[in-house]
């Protein structure tokens, strides 16, 4: 078991649901994580820059986030299913600066995995160690517009939407806004499994 830093030593990895396990990142899964994030159906809902992105690329993401866990800035975790252990996704808490009660969450899933409920299940599990484990008080995601899915999946949690930023970005000829969901911990609804 590799040891955590700051808040973030009070987590136990992996975190296990009915289907899934989350862990941290492994050097082997930089070729996995390229493949599907180079999809355009999950770039599409990244505020990233489009890819492509190169094992190379994610191999540095990888290292990245084990050191941002290993120093208790984020909890970015490997989506894997829990019957062989194959890698569907990520999913990930950010710790804000100056805020000790409030969290960033960022999630993708390969899309051959979507409509299945592992997403909901993934980030159920981050919010639960959000609000028991870490015990903060506001939870904050950002959905562009085109993604009704993503923000079902937050309402299903109990988020709610706490505004919207409009033409954050570009999606080929036209602009497309985010809206913002916050959850407080007194709100949170574990889905029914």
């Amino acid at each position: 078991m590799v040891a955590l830093g700051g808040r973030l030593a009070r987590v136990r990895l992996p975190l296990r649901t009915d289907r899934l396990v989350l862990r941290l990142h492994r050097a082997a899964d930089a070729p996995i994580l390229a493949q599907i994030v180079n999809d355009h159906r999950v770039l599409r809902g990244l505020a990233i820059p489009p890819g492509p992105y190169s094992i190379s690329e994610e191999l540095r993401f990888v290292r990245n986030n084990r050191r941002a866990a290993l120093k208790g800035e984020s909890l970015p975790l490997a989506v894997t299913l829990g019957t062989n252990g194959k890698l569907i996704g990520v999913v990930s808490l950010g710790l804000h600066d100056g805020a000790r009660d409030v969290g960033g969450l960022g999630y993708w899933l390969a899309p051959q995995y979507w409509h299945h409920g592992y997403g909901t299940e993934a980030v159920a599990a981050l919010c639960r160690v959000a609000f028991e484990t870490l015990r903060l008080h506001h939870l904050q995601a950002s959905v562009f517009d085109s993604n009704t899915r993503s923000m079902a999946l937050l309402r299903r949690l109990g988020f709610k939407t706490e505004g919207h930023r409009r033409e954050v970005r570009r999606h080929g000829s036209r602009w497309e806004g985010e809206a913002i969901f916050g959850l407080l911990r007194h709100e949170f609804r574990r889905p029914k499994t």
